[in-house]
């Protein structure tokens, strides 16, 4: 749908069709919770490949999938056919939620850093190999066999705010920059949400914007050698406020096209999200320029709203913070590779979906639409937002993950698949969506197709 900055509304036609892959959720993957796609970049396809490698993050199974092997039937051309793809299982983690990859000076992927969060505190209390007792963090977890490396980056001795030794932080987001700073985003599904949120909880268990020095990335699985909350241009910690939420998800803009004058300056984006319901709450987004400074230390040095037309527009909201009836439900955002766009990913009821907005001015161009109700009775909602390429680009690939429930507007939380739930229609899928966002089609009713399947 594309957006009408004048009107301050949609235009009633739609712009087009996209193709659209997805794999759905199964008893012994990710069942109805899936989080944060990540994919590898195009030199690391094999011969035959459609697409290049990527992983996700089943959250409530505490895995780490990578799929490999993408191949359309007969190719790319190929419209409306299946494809193929080889899921394996790569790490097992507490509650995993995004990841980032770490590479050698060649580029090849030597590990990952996963943020995992159990705001419950006690993870997979049935399978007593993988138990955990534990509210999260992030942990570096090596691909090189002789390592056997998994080591906790935060919460860690050097940030005071962080809960290290004391049962973890409940960790949404993990992004880097190549510089070698990297964020992390405490965050709790119940921020804001009045009576769980509190005084004494929001004291106790503070949701704030951590982050983590290195020398360069692929020594971070040594730790940090500086640490602490984000701070603001004018020094003011970014953790949870009333009526604006917390950090939920946020992304550092780096690659070829997005460098700035200054080699030390680098923008990141970050989507605030507070209350626990899938049609009401608060969410907004900023954009923060940000330096590594002479000491070798992070420099927040401007910051400005932004995404106005998608957070308040696009749902009628009346003032940019405070619970509204209908919220768009910020979630995660990806700076593309064009340098011009930013894709953020949304899932409350009024505008679920993925939307594409101007990079320097935050302008809503367009909104991606249908991936929330692909499947009856199952609300399919946006957990993570990733890509390769741009809209246009012969590469130009979306990854949206999205966990599910069936009753959105009473009751929407993780719901354990067996009999009872079943027989309660309470037992929901979690949909992997691979987007081709190389080319448009013309919305004509013999054009339209259903998403096709992702066999793996």
């Amino acid at each position: 749908m594309r957006w009408n900055s004048t009107t301050k509304a949609y235009n009633k036609k739609p712009m087009g069709l996209l193709e659209a892959h997805v794999a759905v959720g199964g008893q012994d993957d990710w069942q109805m919770y899936l989080h944060g796609p990540m994919i590898r970049p195009w030199r690391e396809m094999q011969a035959g490949d459609s697409m290049p490698p990527f992983y996700v993050s089943a959250t409530f199974t505490n895995k780490v999938f990578r799929f490999e092997n993408l191949r359309r039937e007969g190719g790319k051309g190929n419209r409306g056919k299946p494809m193929h793809a080889v899921q394996k299982v790569v790490a097992h983690a507490a509650a995993p939620s995004t990841t980032f990859p770490i590479e050698n000076s060649k580029g090849d992927l030597q590990g990952m850093l996963i943020a995992e969060g159990e705001p419950f505190m006690v993870n997979a209390p049935l399978d007593p190999e993988h138990s955990d007792f534990d509210f999260g963090g992030v942990d570096y977890i090596s691909s090189i066999k002789q390592d056997n490396n998994c080591s906790r980056i935060f919460p860690n001795a050097l940030d005071k705010v962080s809960r290290f030794n004391n049962g973890g932080d409940v960790t949404n987001t993990v992004s880097c920059h190549p510089n070698g700073i990297c964020f992390f985003s405490v965050w709790k599904f119940y921020d804001d949400q009045k009576p769980i949120w509190n005084d004494k909880i929001s004291k106790m268990f503070p949701d704030c914007l951590h982050y983590c020095v290195v020398d360069s990335l692929d020594q971070v699985g040594g730790g940090c050698k500086k640490a602490g909350v984000v701070k603001d241009e004018h020094g003011e910690p970014i953790c949870s406020k009333p009526g604006v939420g917390a950090v939920h998800g946020m992304t550092a803009a780096f690659g070829p096209n997005l460098t700035h004058s200054d080699p030390n300056e680098f923008d990141i984006f970050l989507v605030f999200t507070g209350g626990a319901e899938f049609i009401g709450g608060e969410s907004s987004m900023k954009k923060l320029t940000c330096k590594k400074d002479a000491n070798g230390d992070l420099a927040v040095i401007n910051s400005q709203a932004f995404a106005r037309d998608l957070f308040e527009a696009s749902v009628g909201r009346k003032s940019p913070t405070g619970m509204a009836p209908e919220d768009v439900g910020g979630d995660h955002a990806w700076a593309d590779e064009s340098g011009k766009y930013v894709w953020i990913s949304t899932f409350r009821m009024a505008n679920a979906g993925v939307h594409m907005v101007d990079y320097k001015t935050g302008e809503l161009i367009l909104s991606v639409h249908g991936t929330a109700t692909y499947l009856k009775n199952n609300y399919a909602y946006s957990a993570g937002v990733h890509g390769t390429g741009w809209l246009g680009s012969p590469k130009g690939t979306l990854l949206l993950g999205t966990s599910a429930c069936t009753h959105p507007k009473t009751m929407c939380a993780p719901i354990p698949w067996d009999p009872v739930t079943k027989a309660a229609g309470l037992e929901a899928k979690g949909l992997m969506y691979v987007i081709d966002i190389s080319e448009i089609f013309p919305d004509d009713k013999d054009d339209k197709e259903s998403p096709t399947t992702m066999i793996v």
